[in-house]
């Protein structure tokens, strides 16, 4: 039932990519080939069917939860540091507030990761698209300075923690800290740090293997300069190699292991 949820929330944060994805200007087509065509313009198209599908796909695993978990001994739960709280899947309310819960900590962690993303993407007339993608999943806000994004993903993480204790506190009778709050917020940060890996390795790679001149290529080498560019205040170069990267990779790799539930609750010990 694991995997069937992971590729259930992978489902849901597509749908709210395309959801918001549908607020891009698109060029409107011509009416008539026939005819005179028609000045082009910007259109503005708001997908609600995939934000509808997407609530009836958290409403129906939960019914499916509530409906199959119980005989297959499946006991869902979240990670809360140092209190666990499994979900009882035979009560629909818990089941429902798995659902929503677990995906909205997929939602948050997409989240950081675009604001990574919207920090390092370089400002050139060939990643104009990519630019518009970005506003677009963040709506208004997209539009505001990288540091206003960044205070606004934050302010959203700590808000959904916060939601999310309030409610798995109306289910039981437990009570999660105030002061664990910001310590769940930085377990949101671990796709994050993956996402740094990845384009590190992409840099690298992109580095010792010439793949043309594609737009890909020129987006990856632009974005890892930017991340390195807080390194660069030490000389990491020498006449034939970089090691910038590698000391990247190094640090990036030590957080996703830092930033592990065991390790974060060690911290209240």
């Amino acid at each position: 039932m694991d995997w069937l949820h992971g590729i259930l929330n992978l489902a849901g944060l597509l749908l709210w990519v395309s959801w918001r994805t549908g607020t891009m200007p698109r060029s409107q087509p011509p009416r008539n080939l026939a005819g005179p065509t028609p000045r082009q313009g910007p259109v503005y198209r708001h997908s609600w069917i995939y934000l509808l599908v997407l609530l009836a796909l958290l409403g129906g695993r939960a019914v499916f939860y509530n409906q199959f978990g119980p005989g297959l001994d499946w006991y869902p739960h979240l990670n809360l540091l140092d209190v666990f709280h499994p979900f009882k899947s035979d009560s629909l309310p818990h089941a429902l507030a798995y659902s929503a819960l677990s995906f909205a900590h997929w939602l948050v962690a997409l989240y950081f990761c675009l604001a990574l993303l919207g920090t390092v993407q370089p400002r050139s007339e060939a990643t104009g698209p990519w630019r518009e993608f970005l506003k677009a999943q963040f709506g208004w806000p997209g539009g505001l300075p990288v540091l206003a994004q960044w205070l606004g993903v934050i302010a959203l993480a700590l808000g959904f923690r916060f939601a999310e204790a309030s409610w798995i506190e109306s289910l039981e009778a437990i009570n999660i800290p105030t002061n664990h709050l910001p310590l769940l917020v930085l377990l949101d940060l671990r796709a994050m740090i993956y996402l740094i890996m990845v384009l590190l390795a992409l840099f690298l790679l992109n580095s010792f293997v010439y793949f043309g001149e594609q737009t890909f290529w020129k987006t990856v080498d632009e974005s890892g300069k930017r991340l390195l560019a807080p390194l660069r205040i030490l000389p990491w170069e020498t006449r034939k190699m970089d090691f910038a990267p590698i000391v990247a990779l190094a640090i990036a790799y030590g957080l996703s292991h830092a930033l592990t539930p065991e390790h974060v609750a060690s911290v209240l010990r």
